[in-house]
């Protein structure tokens, strides 16, 4: 019997103790939220008032402050996006200041840029605000400001270019041409491109003239003419080209880019003052005559103009042209060689220019393959060219035809 009671007890201690070991096992194998439970119903069950041991909220939160983690971009994401959304009225204020600049309605741009709220602008709104505020700066010396304040702020911005030629244009009337001068630094010859490098290169050398480096401005300009050639602002380079010659004292290099100029713009807004630049080209040239025919022309095509009331000052009235009356003051020329190869033109343009022909050029026909003609002299009369021909017969051995201009 004692065996049996003892066998009996045993029994009854297992019964007991195999459901603790289960649960026990339970515990330490369930995933971390499952044991959480389980001891929380345990210490429900005892009443123990012990704090919990672990909670899931406390790790959720240290993955959701992790700004790196993946949990974490789902929760910044919409802070950082809801910040555009704040600042998208000023933004589109500005937007439709710019528009209102555009279509002219200068007064209702400067009333929306100036209720706009900085601080709420994007970088690149805030570039464009700048800038638009400099250029509805009305007063020169605050525009001028203006801009200066604009290239501090944004030295890399989208408006760069546009500020520092407007600024070196600021200077340039000012009569503080070393200041422009300075600025347009950023245009260089062989890279400019669109209208803004363009008119910088116009206004660089410009400047440079006004200073006084005639030489300097007629070398610039000549680096210039693939840059500016049959563009929009080629009809100002050669204007400014001729005006660098006269001043370099190289009147036939003014007629050649005043030519080129009244050729392809003879109504253009420079049309007058090339015209009266030729006659003093012509002038210095000695060919008074044609210089005179010249100075009419001003009189007649431009009777209102400032340089026809500068023609009638010199005491030149309008009149008989004596000549052909064509803006070079001739009707003749001599052609002295005709090639396949334009290297070989040019070539023998250059020996001419260096035997003091005046008017050289070379001119491509129109038939395939081309022939390049080298031209020279601009004669008022049929024996003038012959005479210009038979000299350089006599000197270089030239043969030559005479030719209608």
């Amino acid at each position: 019997m004692t065996r049996f009671a003892t066998f009996a007890r045993l029994l009854m201690l297992l019964a007991i103790l195999l459901p603790l070991f289960a649960i026990r096992s339970a515990v330490w194998s369930a995933p971390v939220g499952t044991a959480a439970s389980s001891r929380e119903k345990e210490q429900g069950k005892s009443g123990d008032a012990e704090p919990k041991p672990l909670r899931v909220k406390p790790r959720a939160t240290r993955t959701t402050k992790s700004a790196k983690g993946e949990a974490s971009k789902g929760e910044e994401t919409p802070r950082s996006a809801s910040r555009p959304r704040r600042a998208a009225p000023a933004e589109s204020q500005v937007s439709r200041a710019q528009e209102a600049a555009a279509a002219g309605r200068y007064d209702e741009a400067r009333d929306l840029l100036a209720s706009v709220d900085a601080a709420r602008l994007s970088e690149e709104k805030a570039d464009d605000a700048a800038y638009l505020g400099a250029v509805l700066t009305v007063e020169g010396v605050k525009q001028g400001e203006a801009f200066a304040a604009y290239l501090k702020e944004f030295p890399k911005g989208h408006h760069r270019r546009e500020s520092t030629l407007a600024l070196a244009r600021l200077h340039y009337v000012q009569g503080d041409y070393a200041e422009s001068d300075r600025l347009l630094a950023i245009f260089s010859p062989g890279i400019e491109h669109d209208t803004i490098g363009r008119e910088g290169l116009v206004l660089r050398g410009l400047a440079q003239l006004a200073r006084g480096d005639a030489p300097g401005a007629l070398q610039f300009f000549a680096s210039c003419e693939k840059d500016l050639k049959g563009s929009a602002q080629e009809e100002a380079y050669y204007f400014a080209m001729s005006q660098a010659s006269l001043r370099s004292a190289k009147p036939q290099a003014a007629v050649d880019a005043l030519r080129v100029l009244l050729d392809r713009h003879a109504q253009g807004a420079y049309a007058p003052q090339a015209l009266y630049a030729m006659g003093m080209a012509l002038e210095q040239m000695g060919r008074g005559t044609d210089a005179t025919n010249v100075f009419r022309q001003v009189a007649q095509r431009f009777p209102d103009s400032y340089e026809a009331t500068r023609v009638r000052d010199r005491g030149i009235r309008p009149g008989q042209i004596v000549g052909s009356g064509l803006p070079i003051g001739g009707g003749y020329a001599l052609q002295i060689g005709a090639f396949s190869r334009r290297d070989l033109a040019d070539a023998l343009a250059r020996d001419l220019r260096l035997a003091s022909v005046p008017d050289v050029s070379v001119r491509q026909g129109s038939e395939l393959p081309p022939i390049y003609r080298v031209r020279g002299g601009a004669f008022a009369t049929r024996e003038e060219a012959q005479a210009l021909g038979e000299r350089l017969r006599r000197e270089k051995g030239y043969s030559y035809n005479v030719v209608p201009h």
